[in-house]
């Protein structure tokens, strides 16, 4: 129980009270439009009020305010800047798995921080962004006006069905706890998002399959099971016949989860191989 050192079992305690007595919820494409849609419009004053897109990548007292996490897999309450460390191991599996990539698109983009850092990091690339929610759209394009970078966003579903052939959209495809939010239907969505990818798709996403038997990872996935989350990726990723990198995260924005970095490559014999 290494995990959970003294300053976390006290968290662990209560947690655990409070996700056995949670009843289980259902997740359909109402409930996250709702969730959501909300959730976004609220940060409509902040990008007003951001001078600078280094004010809008990381929010005074909202992305830096402590919270318990899970760093270097360990609990701790901290001000720990979880969207910068998946940034870092999104742009490491893209360096490394498609270094001649010149377009990436996001599924799931939210309000579009992901792919205006990637923009500043890599100027060169061609980047889009395809959200489910118009209110993470409207405030990605604006941001995206207001800071003089160029990149793109559009409303799509990916949980559904395109109407109209699919044709490929960029190099690489990305997601980050986007396809957590379908727990039924992720063969079809993680096809839908594969092929519009000429090259592959990174997935940084918790997939329970991978949780460790540890106490706090057996709570993690009752909890992922009680709020109805995602299953079933690595058996979906292994139907689409791709090469399979498979990646643990040590650290978590959320105690209770373990993401995993998946990168799913073209061109490449059908394997599944584990990365350290």
């Amino acid at each position: 129980m290494g995990e959970v050192q003294t300053a976390g079992v006290g968290y662990f305690v209560r947690t655990a009270a409070r996700v056995l007595r949670r009843p289980r919820l259902r997740r359909d494409l109402g409930a996250v439009l709702d969730e959501y849609s909300a959730g976004w419009e609220s940060y409509r004053r902040h990008l007003e009020v951001a001078a600078s897109v280094d004010d809008w990548l990381f929010l005074r007292g909202v992305d830096d305010v402590p919270r318990y996490c899970r760093r270097d897999g360990v609990i701790e309450h901290s001000g720990f800047n979880s969207a910068r460390f998946y940034r870092e191991a999104l742009l490491a599996a893209m360096v490394r798995h498609f270094p001649a990539a010149t377009s990436v698109a996001e599924f799931g983009s939210g309000l579009g921080r992901n792919l205006l850092h990637l923009k500043r990091v890599l100027p060169e690339l061609s980047l889009s962004g395809f959200e489910l929610c118009e209110a993470g759209v409207e405030i990605g394009q604006r941001s995206a006006a207001k800071f003089g970078l160029d990149v793109a966003f559009t409303q799509f579903d990916f949980s559904q069905e395109s109407k109209g052939p699919i044709e490929p959209v960029c190099d690489v495809a990305f997601t980050m706890f986007a396809l957590e939010q379908v727990p039924r239907g992720i063969s079809g969505a993680l096809s839908r998002i594969y092929q519009r990818a000429r090259l592959g798709t990174i997935h940084i996403e918790p997939v329970t399959e991978n949780y460790p038997w540890t106490p706090l990872g057996l709570l993690g996935r009752i909890d992922h099971w009680k709020v109805d989350y995602l299953s079933g990726f690595p058996m979906a990723a292994l139907q689409l016949g791709a090469h399979v990198h498979h990646q643990q995260l040590a650290s978590s924005h959320n105690p209770l989860m373990f993401p995993s970095v998946y990168v799913l490559e073209r061109g490449q014999v059908p394997h599944v191989v584990g990365e350290t």
